[in-house]
């Protein structure tokens, strides 16, 4: 890791950018530096725009990508580099978003989707992620102890802007969390790791791209037609944040039958294990 980047991230964790910020926005800034094949620091704000200018017409990234990448460069010249950014500012300006209406599926093609996975891991993350409303980058660092089974409720612990909320828990959903951890987790390799849902790697959570290809895995399996990302599923009136002054939302309605005859069991199961 060259001193520069170490400054870079040590300024973004400093100033509680998020980890997936971080991410991002290194991503970009070595995306400009591999462009040029030179360090930031001799870069040119001419040469940004240039760079900003090659990502929209030519890898024809979308205008929240691009905007994440403005910011990235924005980031690194005002704060790790301390420079007059006055000129960047007027020269790479963030891009209009297109509006577009949100398309949702129909409670059959979720369905479809949501039981499509083979392994008990991946179609528990889906339901998951439609049940309680999460984004998949909430779903993949879930832990096995945010989990309140005596409430019926989910910690979201780090959300978007690193602000954490509370979310009902069915008891089905419940339920194929318990199938899952028995079939997949219990006295197997890494069943004593706090993430709920592991990754390739012993011991270490699955990755956001793991969960989407997952999603498009089943998308294509089920013949539904595509609608949009695994953030689709999140588009569901129901879900709501449950705060001390508030009513419990009612859960999912695809995931909301069946009784809770194993939570008993998930439960004595999660607890020797977290």
């Amino acid at each position: 890791m060259t001193p520069l980047r170490a400054k870079y991230i040590r300024d973004l964790v400093i100033r509680g950018r998020s980890k997936h910020t971080q991410e991002a926005y290194t991503r970009y800034v070595r995306d400009l530096a591999r462009y040029y094949r030179r360090s930031p620091e001799l870069i040119s704000y001419e040469e940004v725009t240039g760079w900003l200018y090659h990502l929209i017409k030519e890898r024809q990234l979308s205008a929240s990508s691009v905007n994440i990448a403005v910011s990235a460069v924005r980031f690194l010249y005002a704060v790790t580099l301390g420079r007059d950014t006055l000129d960047l500012m007027a020269s790479v300006p963030h891009m209009k978003r297109a509006t577009r209406r949100a398309e949702v599926y129909a409670r059959s093609e979720v369905e479809a989707i949501l039981t499509a996975p083979l392994q008990p891991r991946d179609r528990v993350l889906l339901m998951t992620v439609y049940g309680c409303g999460l984004r998949i980058s909430e779903a993949t660092q879930l832990k096995t102890s945010d989990i309140d089974r005596a409430r019926m409720q989910l910690r979201v612990r780090d959300g978007k802007g690193a602000k954490g909320r509370v979310l009902p828990l069915s008891e089905r959903l419940l339920k194929e969390l318990g199938n899952y951890w028995r079939a997949q987790r219990q006295g197997k390799t890494g069943h004593d790791s706090p993430w709920l849902f592991l990754g390739k790697t012993v011991g270490q959570p699955m990755s956001t791209y793991a969960g989407q290809n997952i999603y498009y895995s089943a998308l294509k399996k089920s013949g539904v037609r595509y609608k949009g990302g695994i953030h689709t599923l999140r588009h569901y009136p129901g879900f709501r944040t449950i705060t001390s002054k508030a009513p419990v939302a009612a859960p999912n309605p695809l995931i909301t039958r069946l009784g809770a005859a194993l939570v008993c069991r998930f439960t004595r199961h999660s607890q020797s294990s977290a």
